[in-house]
This record gives C-alpha cells, sequence and structure tokens, in this order.
C-alpha cells in the first residue's frame, strides 16, 4: 500500500471543493485541499450579483465564509498553494503530480476544478486575431462608449445588475441556440440584441466588427471595445475521464475518483448545484469504499 498524505485529495478550491473539505472534516475524513490561489472560493471572486444563493448578495461574502469554515477544520484538512497537472489512480490509492513534479498521495480523489472562460477563439462562430477580456472581468469605467460583447451566455444578466450604473450601450451578438438565455436581459435598455450566424473582428482599437446575422445579410460596425461571453469549457486535469463535450461526469472516473460542480457537465452550472454536488461526494466514496452509514 502506498503511503498516504490523506485519505481525501480535493483537487480545487470553489464551492464544491470547500464543501467537499468541511463534510469530509464532519465524518472525521482527513483531506489536502490542492490549488494555486491563495484563498478559497474559485470563480465566487468574481460573482458580483449572486441572488440565486440565498443568505448572500454576492460572491465574495460567500468565499469569505467558506475560508472561515476551513479554517475551523484545520485539524483535517491542508491547503496546498499547487497546480495538479496529472492524476493517477491505482487499486489502493490516488496519486495528483503536481506542476513542480512532486506529488500527493490519497485514498481517494475529488476533482472539482470547475471551468474556465472559453476564449474567442475556441468558438467556431467567431473570427479573430486576439484574446479579448472576457465580460465578467471588465468593469464599466474600462470600456469605450461602443461596445461589442461577443455571446449570449447568462454572465450578461449578472453584469448588468451587478453594474446597474453601466451607461454604456452594449451589442450583444450571440447565436440562435443562446436565444433563450438572452430572454432576461431583451428588455434591458443598456443592452442590444443581434442574432448572427458568424462574427469576425480586426483590427487593434478600434476593432471593425462584421456581423453575419441570421437572414444571410451583414452589418458592419465600429467599437472601441470587444468582450467575449462566450460560455466556459471545463478546466480538465490529464487522467480523468472526458465526455465528448471536454467535461468530466462522475460515471466516467476511475472507482478511487468522483467529480464534482461544474466540471461534471455543460449544464445545472450553479453555485447552490456545485455546493450540493462537493457536500455529498466524500459520503459518496464513504460508502463507497467503507460500506459505513453516513
Amino acid at each position: 500500500m502506498t503511503t498516504t498524505d490523506a485519505q481525501i485529495l480535493i483537487v480545487g478550491a470553489g464551492p464544491a471543493g470547500c464543501h467537499a473539505a468541511t463534510m469530509a472534516a464532519s465524518v472525521g475524513m482527513t483531506s489536502v485541499l490542492i490549488d494555486p490561489a491563495t484563498t478559497p472560493g474559485g470563480t465566487l471572486w468574481r460573482i458580483g450579483n449572486l441572488t440565486n444563493f440565498p443568505g448572500y448578495s454576492d460572491g465574495p461574502s460567500y468565499a469569505r465564509v467558506l475560508g472561515e469554515a476551513l479554517a475551523g477544520i484545520d485539524g483535517y484538512c491542508t491547503h496546498v498553494r499547487a497546480t495538479v497537472v496529472r492524476i493517477e489512480a491505482a487499486d489502493d490509492h490516488v496519486r495528483a503530480v503536481l506542476a513542480d513534479g512532486t506529488s500527493l498521495v490519497g485514498e481517494l480523489l475529488i476533482a472539482s476544478t470547475g471551468t474556465r472562460p472559453a476564449k474567442a477563439g475556441e468558438v467556431g462562430w467567431i473570427t479573430c486575431n486576439h484574446d479579448f477580456p472576457t465580460l465578467t472581468s471588465s468593469k464599466p469605467d474600462g470600456l469605450g462608449v461602443r461596445t461589442v460583447v461577443l455571446g449570449g451566455d447568462r454572465p450578461l444578466g449578472t453584469w448588468l445588475r451587478t453594474h446597474s450604473e453601466a451607461g454604456q450601450n452594449l451589442t450583444v451578438c450571440h447565436t440562435a441556440g443562446e436565444a433563450y438565455k438572452v430572454d432576461e436581459v431583451r428588455h434591458d435598455g443598456r443592452v442590444t440584441l443581434l442574432q448572427v450566424r458568424r462574427v469576425t473582428v480586426t483590427g487593434d482599437g478600434p476593432f471593425e466588427v462584421l456581423f453575419e446575422m441570421a437572414d444571410g445579410t451583414h452589418k458592419v460596425a465600429e467599437v472601441d471595445s470587444v468582450l467575449t461571453n462566450v460560455g466556459n469549457v471545463a478546466s480538465s486535469i490529464p487522467g480523468l475521464g472526458v465526455d465528448p463535450d471536454g467535461f468530466c461526469p462522475p460515471a466516467a472516473q476511475h472507482p478511487r475518483v468522483l467529480t464534482a460542480g461544474d466540471l461534471t457537465a455543460r449544464v445545472g452550472q450553479r453555485v447552490a448545484t456545485a455546493v450540493g454536488a462537493g457536500a455529498g461526494a466524500p459520503l459518496a466514496l464513504q460508502a463507497r469504499f467503507r460500506r459505513q452509514a453516513v
């Protein structure tokens, strides 16, 4: 049997990972929480408006509470600042190989690395020469008067609610498949919606944007700022089972490995679902291998 650093290795300190660690501690299981960030919380630090999670109005306030909860279980959970580059699962242990070449070993592993924003160049309907800033990382005072947003993903509504004072008009181009997502902002006077087939962005600022509209016609606009809002891709790790969309469903993993949170699927990416999945993961692994009533 390989010597272990903890009973459970938890990769990713977002909502799912933090709740996995606290739940593991509640049933007497030790864990190592591995994440390169200094403070836990993951993408919570970038969520300015948290209307669908009772008790918290914004992500940072919830992230601070999670940090306090982890500090209260330091006898059971160790936070290691590191990046996991590979996961190796065996019959009796799981190894997390770190970027510096060292590794941590545990009996079980929970992967909760979540997602990252997709880049414009990774999306088939956008042609461009730049990696533009994401909408979620941008503030109104850093934008020009004429701003185009590439993509109509859900964070658009969150951004508008968070920056209710924003005076810019955002021209949001989206595909037919995103039409249902932009319904929540359709009546916001600061937004002009364009359903498109393709978009081509050229220039270095100001930018020229060529829109191929849904009806086949073309429009051209010169804009000061271009932002991306084209959804997320999974932050998967080599060694995890991956589906055709690049996500890592629990059923595709080694028996000693469980995935939780946004990493598992393109649908259902919400803080509340990540919390529940993360909290349930240690219990599921404990029941799977120890057959204890929990």
